[in-house]
C-alpha cells in the first residue's frame, strides 16, 4: 500500500480512512473510523521514503510507545501501535480543531491572563510526561492542538525518547524546531526536562508578544542567535504584562539550563501564582534559601569564634601560669631590702595630676578622631546621580557601577515614548543630581519606540486616582493601577504614569498610573523636621539642586528674568539663606536671562487674530514674530468644544520642552513666554495637533 495516499482504504482490515489530515517530515495524517469501536480517530503513517532506514523505524516506534504510556486531558492519548501491509502506524485520539499557530496567528498579542492559561495547560502535560521519563524535545505551537473549548493537546512525540535516567543525549545530532530550540538542543548536548521547559517559555513567549524572540533568514542563524544573544525582555514589546509573568518567561527561556525552572511543576506554580496576583513561589524560595546560606555562614561564624575564644583562653592561661612561675622565680632571687623609701605627698600629687591629663588627652583625641571619622565617612558615602537620560541599560549599569550605585533588572520599567529612541532611557529616579547614598536603587523608565497613535496621554500628575481614571477613561484609553509607597505624595495621588505625558497611543491601549499608598509615619515625621535653606544666588541650577538635595530640600518652580548675571545663574530664590523650612519643601529660583528681557504681556491680552504680539507692538502676519528683546509671548490656539472636556497642550522650544498642560477647549489661548536669543524655533502640540511658529530676536 501507498501511506501517502490511502483516502478511502480500510487499514489493517479495521481502519477506514476518511480524510487526510497532515503531513509531515516523517509521516502523513490521517483522519479514520475504527470500525471495531465505532470512533473516529486519527492515524499517523510513516512515509513510505522512510520505511527502509531501519534508525527511523525505531525512533517511530519508540516515539509511539513512549505516547501509549501517557495518559493525560492535555496530551493527545496514543491507543495502539501497528505494522500491516508493509506499513508502520500508530492510532491516535482524534483532536478536532486547529493548532496553537494558527490561534496566534490570527490574534497576535494574546491577553496576558489568556498566554498564561494556555502555558498551564502545556505546562501540566510536559508534568505527567516527565514524570513518566518523557521529554518531548519537540515542544512547539504547530505541536500543540486548541479545541472548540479552549483545551490545549501537546501532540506529536516526534523525537521523543523514553529515559532510565534523569537525562539523555540526543546521539549528537540537534533535534527540535529552530524557532523554539534550547540552546543545548541547538549545540548536540544534554537534554533534560528543562529543554521542554526552554521551548514552553518560547512558545509563551510568542504568545505575549505576538512573535518569537529570534528570527533570522537561515535555520543556522535562528539557532545561533539561542546560543549566543540574549532576547529582549518581553515586557519591552507588551507593557501590558504584570512584571512577574515576564519574570517567569526569562527564567524559563535562560540560556543556562541551572538557571531555569528545575521542573515543570515549579513553573507552573509560578504561573498560577501570576493568575491569583500573589508572590511566586520560586522567588520566595530563593530568599529563603539566602537565609539558610546566611544561617549555616553564621553557624561557621560561631564555631570560629568559639574555637578562637577557647585558643584564646587557653592561651591566657599559660601566660598566666608561665607569669606566676616566673615570679617566683625572681621572688626567690630577690633580697628584701629594708628601709624603703617612701614617696613624698607632693609626688603623689603630681603624679595623680600627670594621670588625669593624660586621661583627658586621650579623650579628646578620641571625640575628635571620632567626629572626623563621621564627617569623612558621611561625605565618602554620599554620590551624585548621574544623569542616564539618553542612555542604553548597558551604558547606565556601566557607568552606575563606577559610581556605586545598583541598578536591577527588575527596577527597570518600559514605556512607549514619541521622544526617546528605542532602547534609551526616558527617564530615572532619584533624579540627576541627587545626593544619595552609595548602593542607592535607581529605576530607570526605558523607551520601546513610538506607538504611532492619535491619542495623547494626558498629564495625570498630582491627580487623585479618581481624577486620573477619569481623564483616562475620557481620552478613550485604559487604565493600570499600581499603588506603592512614597515619601512625598499624599494618598491615593497620582506618583508617576507610563507611558509619560504627550505620548502618542491609539484607542484601547493601557496607561499605567503609579498611586501613592501615602506617606510613611517615619517619613512624615521627617518632613516636620526643620533644615536651613542654603545660599543658591550666583550657581547653575544644576548646582542649586545639587545644594537643595544636600540640604533635605527639593528645586520648586523656575522662572527667567533680565539680569546682568551670567546667563543661566541664580539671582534670586523664593525663601533666603539661612530660614529654616520643613525638610521637603521646595525651593524656588530665579535665573538670569541676560540682560534684555522683555515685559510679559498682561494677562488676558490677546494680540489680534493673525498677528503675533512682541515688545514693540509691532506685528508679523506670515508666522513669524520680531522681537528685540530676549522674551516675547506665543500663543497657542485651543480648539472649540464642550468647555467639559479637555486637551492636552506641549511646547517646545528649539527641541527642547518649556510648557505642558491639560486645558479645557474653548479656552481660545493660552500664552506661552519664550525666552532666548538669535533665532529659536517654537512648536506646540495641541492633542498631537502641531502649531509652529519661528521667532528672531534682536542682538
Amino acid at each position: 500500500m501507498n501511506g501517502d495516499n490511502l483516502v478511502g482504504g480500510l487499514l489493517g482490515e479495521r481502519y477506514e480512512i476518511l480524510d487526510k489530515i497532515g503531513a509531515g517530515g516523517m509521516a502523513t495524517v490521517y483522519k479514520a473510523k475504527d470500525t471495531v469501536l465505532n470512533r473516529n480517530v486519527a492515524i499517523k503513517i510513516l512515509r513510505d521514503s522512510l520505511e527502509g532506514e531501519e534508525s527511523v523505524v525505531t525512533n517511530f516506534v519508540k516515539e509511539a510507545q513512549a505516547s501509549a504510556g501517557l495518559v493525560h486531558n492535555n496530551i493527545v492519548s496514543v491507543y495502539d501501535v501497528c505494522e500491516s501491509d508493509g506499513l508502520n502506524y500508530m492510532v491516535m485520539e482524534l483532536v478536532e480543531g486547529i493548532t496553537l499557530k494558527q490561534y496566534i496567528k490570527e490574534k497576535g498579542m494574546l491577553p496576558w491572563q489568556e498566554a498564561c492559561d494556555y502555558a498551564i495547560q502545556v505546562g501540566q502535560g510536559l508534568h505527567e510526561a516527565h514524570s513518566k521519563n518523557v521529554i518531548h524535545c519537540d515542544i512547539k505551537p504547530q505541536n500543540i492542538i486548541m479545541t472548540a473549548d479552549k483545551t490545549l493537546k501537546v501532540a506529536d512525540f516526534g523525537i521523543a525518547k523514553a529515559v532510565s535516567g534523569g537525562t539523555m543525549v540526543v546521539g549528537g545530532a540537534a533535534l527540535g524546531s529552530v524557532h523554539y530550540i534550547s540552546p543545548e538542543q541547538a549545540r548536540g548536548g544534554f537534554t533534560d526536562p528543562r529543554s521542554d521547559i526552554y521551548s514552553l517559555g518560547i512558545v509563551l513567549y510568542e504568545m505575549l508578544a505576538g512573535r518569537v524572540p529570534f528570527d533570522g533568514d537561515t535555520a543556522v542563524g535562528v539557532a545561533m542567535k539561542h546560543l549566543e544573544e540574549e532576547p529582549v525582555d518581553v515586557r519591552c514589546i507588551n507593557l501590558d504584562i504584570p512584571k512577574n509573568l515576564a519574570y517567569i518567561v526569562m527564567k524559563a527561556i535562560s540560556k543556562e539550563q541551572s538557571s531555569r525552572y528545575e521542573t515543570a511543576q515549579d513553573m507552573l506554580n509560578d504561573l498560577h501564582a501570576v493568575l491569583a496576583s500573589e508572590p511566586l513561589p520560586s522567588k520566595i524560595l530563593a530568599v529563603k534559601e539566602e537565609v539558610e546560606e546566611e544561617k549555616d555562614e553564621e553557624v561557621i561564624d560561631d564555631i570560629f569564634d568559639d574555637k578562637t575564644k577557647s585558643m584564646t583562653d587557653t592561651m591566657s592561661d599559660n601566660q598566666r601560669i608561665t607569669r606566676v612561675k616566673q615570679g617566683e622565680k625572681e621572688k626567690g632571687k630577690k633580697t628584701v631590702k629594708k628601709g624603703k623609701s617612701k614617696l613624698t605627698r607632693a609626688q603623689k600629687k603630681a603624679n595623680r595630676i600627670s594621670t588625669l591629663l593624660a586621661f583627658a588627652t586621650i579623650i579628646v583625641i578620641a571625640l575628635i578622631g571620632f567626629g572626623a571619622y563621621n564627617i569623612v565617612t558621611n561625605f565618602v558615602m554620599k554620590v551624585s546621580i548621574p544623569d542616564f537620560t539618553n542612555m542604553t541599560i548597558e551604558e547606565a549599569k556601566a557607568i552606575a557601577k563606577e559610581k556605586e550605585l545598583v541598578i536591577l533588572d527588575e527596577n527597570i520599567e518600559y514605556s512607549i515614548s514619541d521622544t526617546t529612541a528605542d532602547g534609551r532611557i526616558i527617564t530615572q529616579e532619584p533624579p540627576k543630581g541627587d545626593s544619595v547614598d552609595k548602593n542607592t536603587v535607581v529605576t530607570l523608565v526605558v523607551s520601546i519606540g513610538s506607538r504611532g497613535g492619535n491619542i495623547a496621554v494626558p498629564n495625570l500628575k498630582s491627580y487623585t486616582r479618581a481624577e486620573a481614571l477619569e481623564a483616562i477613561n475620557s481620552a478613550g484609553l485604559k487604565a493600570t493601577v499600581i499603588e506603592e509607597s512614597s515619601k512625598t505624595v499624599s494618598g491615593d495621588a497620582v506618583i508617576r504614569q507610563i507611558p509619560i505625558a504627550g505620548t502618542k497611543l491609539f484607542a484601547g491601549d493601557y496607561v499605567t498610573i503609579y498611586v501613592s499608598k501615602g506617606i510613611p509615619t517615619a517619613t512624615k515625621a521627617a518632613t516636620e523636621e526643620k533644615v536651613y535653606v542654603p545660599a543658591l544666588m550666583g550657581i547653575s541650577l544644576d548646582e542649586a539642586r545639587i545644594r537643595l538635595s544636600e540640604a533635605g530640600l527639593t528645586l520648586g518652580s523656575v522662572n527667567v528674568t533680565a539680569s546682568s548675571d551670567p546667563y543661566g545663574t541664580v539671582v534670586s530664590q523664593t525663601v533666603g539663606e539661612g530660614a529654616q523650612v520643613n525638610k521637603g519643601s521646595s525651593i524656588g529660583v530665579l535665573i538670569s536671562g541676560g540682560e534684555e528681557v522683555a515685559p510679559e504681556v498682561p494677562e488676558g491680552e490677546v494680540p489680534d487674530e493673525g498677528e503675533t504680539s512682541n515688545e514693540g507692538g509691532e506685528s508679523s502676519s506670515n508666522g513669524e514674530a520680531v522681537s528685540e528683546s530676549g522674551t516675547t509671548t506665543f500663543f497657542v490656539s485651543i480648539p472649540s468644544g464642550d468647555a467639559s472636556e479637555t486637551v492636552y497642550v506641549e511646547v517646545y522650544v528649539n527641541g527642547s520642552l518649556i510648557h505642558e498642560g491639560n486645558y479645557s477647549k474653548g479656552s481660545g489661548t493660552v500664552p506661552v513666554d519664550i525666552t532666548g536669543s538669535g533665532e529659536v524655533n517654537v512648536v506646540a502640540y495641541v492633542d498631537g495637533v502641531s502649531q509652529s511658529q519661528t521667532i528672531n530676536f534682536g542682538n
